[in-house]
Formats: structure tokens, sequence, C-alpha cells
């Protein structure tokens, strides 16, 4: 499914502090898939500083031992409109979403369990990229995702650090939900 307009996005979280990691995911989200935006899902808020310099547009939030989160000096979910699509970003799914947030949002993105996972519930699509900690984390391979929202569809998948997917879903947009094709 090729929409006219598409917007590539860079998912990923809890790099804490293993820039090689996150530089080799971004360096191929860039090259192969072309993304406009990354987002940064928490632990650690500085690790993507030195993505400036790829002309890159950078959305983050900080993760929940971050001191800035901890005294709210820095917002613990941003809301992005992307193609008319309302993405929540959050570190803790269980400590920063409320209610509301998934009434209004299409998109919840979330980190923090260092378990890739993405699943749609009632027309909401939950994605947590994994981690890109270290070679293994909680048992768990490292991992992130990539977003390609269009005008009549939104192409989710999760890849390994081989560049594997190990989880995609292809999923129709209504007027306000997302289901699966």
């Amino acid at each position: 499914m090729n929409g006219s307009n598409s917007m590539k996005i860079g998912v990923v979280s809890d790099t804490h502090r293993n820039k090689e990691y996150l530089a080799k995911a971004v360096n191929w989200l860039q090259k192969r898939n072309k993304i406009a935006m990354l987002f940064h899902l928490g632990d650690d808020y500085e690790d993507v500083i030195d993505l400036t310099e790829n002309y890159i547009e950078v959305v983050q939030i900080p993760g929940i031992y971050d001191e800035r989160y901890k005294d709210k000096s820095l917002p613990a979910k941003v809301i992005e409109t992307v193609q008319g699509l309302c993405i929540l970003l959050v570190h803790s799914l269980e400590k920063d979403t409320t209610h509301d947030d998934t009434l209004r949002s299409n998109i919840i993105l979330y980190g923090h369990t260092h378990r890739a996972e993405l699943r749609l519930e009632d027309g909401l699509l939950y994605m947590n990229p994994g981690h890109l900690k270290g070679p293994l984390d909680k048992n768990f391979p490292p991992s992130f995702g990539l977003l390609d929202i269009q005008d009549r569809g939104v192409n989710a998948t999760i890849f390994n650090l081989d560049f594997k997917p190990i989880h995609s879903m292809e999923l129709m947009r209504s007027e306000n939900r997302l289901y699966k094709i």
C-alpha cells in the first residue's frame, strides 16, 4: 500500500548511552528508508544530541530515571500530529498514559520494558520499538521501529540490528481508528 504522501519516522527507545547501536539504527533508517523524523522514547535523553548534525528532526521524551522527568521540568509525554494522525510518545505506558490519551490518539509509542511489541487494540496502534542498550537486555535482543504513515494506511515494522523485520503490521485508516488489512 503506497500512498502518494508518505511520512517515514524512525522510532527508538532505551538506548542507555549506547550511541554505537543508536547510530547504526539511525544511519540505516536514513539511508535505506529516508526517514523524515526520529522519535526517541527515553533512557537516555542526551543520546540523540549528536544526531542533530544528521539534519533530521528529533522528537524525544525523557525516561523515568531522568531527573527532569521526576521534577517535571521536561514533559513525560509529547503529542505529534503526522499526516492527520495523533501520535503519543511516552516512556512508560503504565505511568504516563491516561484514558483520555487513548481516546484522542491513533498511535501510542512507548518504551521502558525493553521488549519489542506491536499490537492493535480498539483501533489504536501500540508500538514499543524495544531497546538499543546492548546485545541482550532483559533477555531481549536490540531492536528499533519504523512507521510509514500514508494517506490511507500505516505500516509499522520493528527490526533487529541485522535490519530484518521481527514484527510488522499493515493497517488501514478510517475517520479516527486503524484497522488490520
